[in-house]
């Protein structure tokens, strides 16, 4: 049977230990399902990979839910899993207070300084950070989490059995002992390229809040910004160049009515929480004079700035302020994008 009709049917006779191999039961004269669905579950004819699946589940340790048990915001989506196979502590799926992250698999310098600084304030304060284990913004984010004492959600587009990508297998093992990793693929099922955009749907719908850091207009992330706006998620953005592709997503959800995200304070608010009290930078200590001038200059700017952009407002010479950017990129205060863009952290 399909999702649609099994959902159907579990609406109707939630707990199937009533009705299969039970040929007496009202399901086989119902109408609801198919002579062979019929013969199937009356006859308790298992399919032929079972062996397979509970073997993997015994010797990963996996665990599962179903539709009935887990979290109601999933429930009411969509076309919801049918089972939620899990490794890890599933109390996770109703922290009190959840953020999805999502965003490129190749992250310009921005998004990946200010994926970090924006997420750690709130990591701090216990907020559990959701996402899909891919590379990139996810890897930052669900790292962020786990290194700051949050803990996180990881959902997977295969068999938790096999961790995908492969270079996020000790990471996946840290999620598991400070998180949760959750799929409704059966153990032993591949990543499949189809099975990444219908994933997503499940990581909007965990969270109060999705957060779009870096995403060109047709990626994955952008699904997961359709998913949220279509299951009624709050929906906030991470505004960036216009010139570059990973700004493209971000930008359009801002234009077309999501939060604009320029500091942790907004997605605290965005959360309901309280601000954490910042720790000042003393940045008159550890910087020069001429490096104090550079740093205020792009503070004030507003914005990211090319290195001709900063020598024709700075007025250093070139060997001089090669120099001093450096030092400062060094001093962990600047950072450079792709192209010799450079912008505060």
């Amino acid at each position: 049977m399909g999702n649609k009709q099994s959902i159907k049917l579990l609406e109707t006779y939630p707990d199937p230990n009533d009705f299969v191999g039970n040929n007496e039961h009202a399901i086989y004269v119902s109408g609801l399902i198919s002579e062979k669905a019929a013969f199937h579950l009356s006859q308790r004819i298992l399919p032929p990979n079972t062996p397979q699946i509970l073997k993997l589940m015994e010797q990963y340790k996996i665990e599962w839910l179903n539709i009935n048990e887990y979290p109601a915001q999933l429930r009411n989506i969509f076309a919801p899993p049918i089972i939620l196979y899990y490794r890890g502590d599933v109390a996770h799926l109703k922290a009190e207070r959840t953020l999805a992250v999502v965003g490129t698999r190749k992250p310009g310098a921005y998004g990946k300084e200010m994926c970090k600084k924006l997420l750690a304030p709130l990591c701090r304060q216990k907020v559990n950070i959701i996402s899909g284990l891919a590379l990139g913004i996810d890897t930052i984010a669900h790292k962020t989490a786990l290194k700051e004492g949050s803990t996180s959600i990881a959902v997977l587009a295969c068999g938790l059995e096999n961790i995908y990508p492969s270079q996020n297998t000790e990471l996946a093992k840290s999620i598991t002992e400070h998180g949760v990793l959750i799929s409704e693929y059966e153990p032993g099922t591949k990543p499949d390229k189809w099975n990444f955009p219908a994933r997503n749907r499940i990581i909007s719908a965990l969270a109060d809040l999705v957060f779009i850091v870096e995403a060109p207009i047709n990626s994955g992330a952008m699904l997961t910004a359709k998913n949220a706006l279509q299951q009624n998620r709050d929906l906030c953005a991470l505004p960036g160049n216009i010139n570059s592709i990973n700004s493209e997503g971000p930008n359009y959800l801002i234009k077309n009515g999501a939060a604009l995200v320029s500091n942790s304070e907004d997605l605290q608010f965005l959360l309901g929480l309280s601000p954490e009290h910042a720790k000042q930078m003393e940045v008159s200590i550890i910087l020069n004079a001429d490096e104090q001038k550079l740093y205020d200059l792009l503070v004030n700017s507003h914005q990211s700035l090319s290195f001709d952009e900063i020598l024709l407002q700075s007025g250093f010479s070139i060997g001089r302020l090669s120099t001093m950017l450096t030092n400062l990129e060094l001093k962990g205060i600047i950072a450079k994008e792709e192209g010799g863009i450079f912008f505060v952290v």
